[in-house]
């Protein structure tokens, strides 16, 4: 499609964002419907999201995107959030209307649809072991909390960051069990791992040239399964280890075509074309 003066300009800040398919996603969601429409990525320091937020009112830029690491932090830089973004304290989709952003979360929508449709999960009753806590893992976190999950154990390498997600979470959803742990804490993993009915990675580890995690899947039960919301590669090692186990296990490619079609809506009022949108990034 051409690019013409009268072009909408959507996007997505991140940094890194060179790996998002996010863009060849949009592109095709925006071709297969004739929008004159074009998706682009930004990546955008930590210290410069006041900058380039302001940049969405200055440029007209229609609608963005928000990927790691500024689920959080772009928050104070918008007019208006959405109820399910504020519960969460993360958004991943901003809109802009006229110069007034406006704050959104599609990634709970996202992944419920992902795990329900890939894994067959539904979080009511379930244990959950969930690895990360940043912008994303806010987003599991709610998807378990506001759908009655029993328990969640936060597991992050940094153990005060669980600490203050399970703190802030806990106050919100009292009739849960949320509990703190230091990733590198084996003897609470293992026990948690083994009680497990899911075990989410929320955290960036496996991605591309990032580190993966080691846990000891062998204590999983037999019927529990695996989501990791890295998806590339689209198989990362730790999908691999948890089939080779056989336990049922996906990669996040189901949460991005789900959560990106979510916000195709907010942005557009139209349909997204799911199926289109699922052929670019498969």
């Amino acid at each position: 499609m051409a690019i013409k003066a009268t072009t909408k300009i959507y996007g997505i800040f991140g940094h890194p964002v060179s790996h998002s398919l996010s863009p060849v996603m949009h592109n095709s969601a925006f071709a297969a419907l004739g929008l004159d429409c074009a998706y682009l990525a930004f990546d955008v320091a930590p210290k410069e999201i006041g900058k380039a937020a302001q940049a969405v009112k200055t440029l007209g830029i229609k609608g963005i995107n928000i990927t790691i690491p500024h689920k959080e932090s772009i928050i104070p830089h918008l007019d208006e959030i959405a109820s399910d973004a504020e519960i969460m304290g993360a958004v991943n989709t901003v809109r802009n209307d006229d110069g007034r952003l406006t704050g959104c979360n599609t990634d709970v929508g996202g992944f419920l649809m992902a795990v329900e449709e890939e894994l067959g999960i539904k979080p009511g009753g379930s244990s959950v072991l969930l690895v990360g806590a940043g912008g994303a893992a806010r987003a599991v976190m709610s998807a378990f909390c506001m759908n009655g999950a029993e328990r969640i154990c936060i597991a992050n390498r940094t153990y005060d960051k669980a600490l203050k997600l399970a703190s802030e979470f806990g106050k919100q959803f009292k009739n849960i069990r949320i509990e703190p742990a230091a990733l590198d804490d084996s003897r609470v993993i293992k026990a948690r791992l083994a009680e497990a009915d899911i075990l989410v990675n929320s955290s960036s580890a496996g991605m591309e040239d990032e580190e993966t995690i080691e846990l000891p899947l062998d204590v999983l039960k037999g019927t529990a399964c695996v989501y990791d919301l890295v998806y590339k590669p689209r198989e990362t090692r730790l999908v691999k280890e948890a089939r080779r186990l056989g336990h049922r296990a996906s990669g996040g490619l189901g949460m991005l075509l789900y959560q990106g079609a979510l916000s195709f809506e907010i942005w557009t009022g139209v349909k997204a074309p799911v199926e289109v949108m699922r052929k670019a990034i498969e």
